[in-house]
């Protein structure tokens, strides 16, 4: 379809001293897909321009030569109605259609109340318009609330951009109450690369969801990207990965294939993560089971965790009745004695630590008789990563916890330690 832009579609700019610069606006468009669906479900709008010698501009350097103020709201504005117009002109009547908004923006424009209205005259149902909030510091929150509240009052979604970046924070979540968030670029890059933010990327995601948003993964430049948003759980994804912008809607199945070797690849190495962990874990649970017989044999505790602390990668073993309380102090291995971080001293397991609120005592008790597995985390019982095998058996007519800390990096070796897709965990 033609997109060749129309007389509205210029955008004429004075500069300092009455000169005037005339720039021909149009759109390009970069798909969003849902993970679960394998197409694009929303289009974000991004403007390009080109000046009368036919040089192009991107969005930013137009912004830049506008000065502040009303006519640089006014050329925000006009990009916003350019994207409706050509999104309507290549007749789309399934998608959403993102429209980034500065909040200063936002907040002017409630003076001015056109947004509705140019909707209608194009055309495009609110409920198809996801108003993205871009990152950038705005002071007065009450004031981007109520703006917000304006968009979502007319039917549109209304979408938080570049999360994890500068002013897109949890703050901002808790007070715009967002239907989708964007998580930034620079967080997708480092989760394939940094450990610790791989480790949070899952649970950031998680957290987004409990607040009631779609999360949105932005920036997927490689298929590690891709598959590492698909293990976090994200709802829709975005990136030159799986399409560039450009003036076309993408069809529909263009990137069936492209879906079918991301998600056979997620499958493969999920079962091999988690076969390779299975075997490298099945001695510990093994003498594990052996410490359980022990003790309902009668066994003190020392003996019967003895053969499970003589394994490589185990810290330390300790008791917890029903109650969450620890029975006496921890069983430790010498390394785990000598290798001690004084700076955690205050915080050092002692008879009485109660573990209640943690997930290997919880969802040991809750299902009596079975090995449980934590994630990796940071225990207060020592300054390394583990995981904690812990499983409920009844002594002396009660409930209790036998626990036991493995170093995670030591357990998981170079493969392990980077989880799912083989990226760091």
């Amino acid at each position: 379809m033609d997109l060749a832009p129309s007389r509205n579609d210029t955008l004429l700019i004075e500069a300092e001293g009455g000169s005037h610069s005339e720039f021909h606006l149009f759109t390009h468009f970069q798909p969003i897909f849902s993970l679960a669906h394998r197409r694009p479900v929303g289009y974000e709008g991004l403007i390009r321009g080109t000046d009368s010698n036919g040089k192009a501009y991107l969005a930013t350097e137009l912004l830049a030569k506008a000065p502040a103020g009303v006519p640089r709201m006014q050329l925000d504005r006009q990009c916003r109605a350019v994207h409706v117009r050509n999104f309507r002109r290549l007749g789309n009547e399934d998608s959403w259609l993102f429209l980034n908004v500065d909040p200063y923006i936002a907040v002017q424009g409630l003076r001015f109340g056109s947004f509705a209205q140019m909707l209608e005259e194009n055309g495009l149902p609110a409920h198809r318009v996801a108003v993205e909030l871009i990152e950038t510091p705005f002071d007065d929150e009450k004031r981007l609330v109520a703006a917000v509240e304006h968009y979502r009052t007319i039917g549109c979604l209304i979408a938080i951009d570049d999360f994890g970046a500068g002013y897109s924070n949890f703050d901002r979540i808790w007070r715009l109450k967002p239907d989708i968030v964007k998580i930034d670029r620079e967080m997708t890059r480092r989760v394939t690369v940094e450990p610790l933010a791989r480790r949070m990327f899952a649970g950031i995601i998680s957290v987004l969801h409990e607040s009631g948003a779609l999360v949105c993964v932005e920036g997927i430049e490689t298929e590690a990207e891709a598959l590492c948003a698909t293990d976090a759980d994200a709802d829709l994804v975005q990136g030159n990965y799986f399409a560039s912008p450009t003036t076309q809607l993408q069809p529909e199945h263009a990137c069936d294939d492209l879906f079918a070797r991301l998600f056979r690849n997620f499958r493969l190495e999920t079962a091999e993560f988690y076969d390779q962990r299975r075997i490298r874990l099945q001695p510990y649970i093994a003498a594990l089971a052996d410490a359980v017989l022990a003790l309902s044999a009668g066994a003190d505790r020392a003996s019967a965790v003895r053969a499970l602390l003589d394994l490589d990668c185990t810290e330390r073993c300790y008791l917890v009745a029903g109650d969450g309380s620890q029975i006496g102090a921890s069983v430790e291995t010498e390394g785990n004695v000598a290798a001690r971080d004084r700076r955690l001293t205050p915080i050092r397991p002692v008879t009485g630590t109660n573990w209640q609120t943690k997930p290997f005592f919880r969802r040991a008790i809750e299902a009596p008789g079975k090995v449980q597995i934590t994630r990796p985390y940071l225990s207060a019982t020592g300054p390394k990563f583990c995981v904690t095998l812990s499983y409920a058996l009844s002594l002396n007519g009660s409930y209790h916890v036998l626990c036991a800390d493995l170093d995670f990096a030591a357990l998981a070796g170079d493969d392990l330690a980077f989880g799912l897709t083989k990226l760091p965990l």
